[in-house]
């Protein structure tokens, strides 16, 4: 039916490899927010799960996204975007919309 969205699986994804180390990079390179509250991180960084779970109140993001500009707290459009569709944040890479 038109209208209609189409739901692919998608391939399993390989655990993450990020570190905090490679986080530090992106706060001494200006690109995300340093942590100033212990107790509520503006930040965790993945300890290899196999599937990522963010806490509540927390998104997944990728380092690509960061190295290229989206900030976060991102503007109202990019909040905006995937509670509309019904998707998350890291939904909406180039190969997935293209």
């Amino acid at each position: 039916m038109a209208g209609d969205i189409v739901v692919i699986e998608a391939d399993p994804w390989d655990p993450s490899d990020i570190t905090v180390e490679m986080l530090q990079s992106l706060i001494d390179g200006g690109l995300l927010r340093p942590v100033t509250d212990p107790n509520r991180p503006e930040w965790i960084a993945p300890s290899g799960e196999l599937e990522l779970r963010p806490r509540d109140g927390y998104i997944m993001s990728f380092v690509s996204f960061h190295e290229r500009g989206l900030g976060v707290p991102a503007d109202r459009f990019m909040r905006a975007l995937p509670h509309y569709y019904g998707m998350e944040l890291h939904n909406f890479n180039p190969n997935s919309i293209a």
